[in-house]
């Protein structure tokens, strides 16, 4: 667990600014950053930030943003790896040839994302002059043009109409049942749409590291991603935070409801 003075850096997800600053304290699941100004001004209530050791992540969210004070609740801690959640996911895994160095991961909806920050920040109007009910208009048209590119983007991949199972997954890879049968070591391409808000595809690859028969006929199959790129990996992460804050909020619901009842 993180100590008192210890140093640690701060990210912000998805963004890929870095932020190196101190653990002021740690008081139950929230912890105190050092007093730092320049960290503070650029979070807000609800964010999720990263903050990570030389061993460990620790996956958390904005509580507090008061002055240079900054207190973030724990959401949960990760070894090596990231968070693990179930879900269910439309979802396209295929084998492929060739080596795993040199595909690459990537975002296929980029307007999802792009989005989806639009809805987390202000958009200044760049010009007085211009009319605010003019502006809004501009925006609302480029988001619509953005959505239906996204879901040609979409269709394009196969994800539009793909199967939707039921999935572990993380950062660094995914667990799902699949009718195709797999070996280990099995170079495959995964294609997946995040149930995000607005959706977002992914296309990641990895290698095959456990199989097993289910009594269906299917193969269960275990894949560790390779070769993340940054971007991709803070989408998978975003939605896996907020997978599991939905779970935990739902968890509560039904402890208050059991204790009214």
């Amino acid at each position: 667990m993180l100590v008192n003075g210890e140093a640690v850096i701060c990210k912000l997800v998805p963004k890929v600014e870095r932020y190196e600053t101190t653990v002021s304290s740690v008081e139950g699941d929230i912890i105190v950053l050092g007093s730092d100004s320049v960290i503070a001004e650029h979070l807000r209530k609800g964010q999720h930030v990263t903050v990570s050791t030389d061993s460990v992540d620790y996956f958390t969210e904005v509580a507090l943003v008061e002055g240079s004070e900054v207190r973030l609740r724990l959401l949960g801690t990760e070894q090596r790896d990231f968070f693990r959640v179930d879900d269910s996911l439309s979802i396209v895994v295929k084998k492929i040839n060739g080596k795993s160095t040199a595909r690459k991961s990537k975002i296929i909806s980029e307007f999802g994302k792009e989005m989806s920050n639009l809805r987390s920040y202000s958009v200044d109007i760049p010009d007085e002059t211009v009319s605010p009910v003019l502006w809004k208009m501009l925006l609302d048209i480029d988001m619509k043009l953005g959505l239906v590119l996204d879901k040609l983007s979409l269709q394009k991949e196969g994800l539009v109409d793909a199967e939707e199972k039921d999935v572990n997954i993380s950062a660094s890879g995914i667990r799902l049942a699949c009718r195709t049968q797999f070996v280990k070591g099995d170079l495959v391409e995964v294609k997946m749409l995040l149930p995000s808000s607005p959706p977002v595809g992914l296309v990641v690859y990895g290698h095959v590291v456990m199989t097993a028969c289910l009594s269906n006929g299917d193969c269960e199959v275990s894949i560790n991603f390779t070769n993340v790129e940054e971007d991709v990996r803070d989408e998978i992460i975003r939605y896996t935070l907020n997978r599991q804050r939905e779970i935990m909020r739902k968890q509560r619901d039904l402890v208050y409801k059991d204790k009214g009842a």
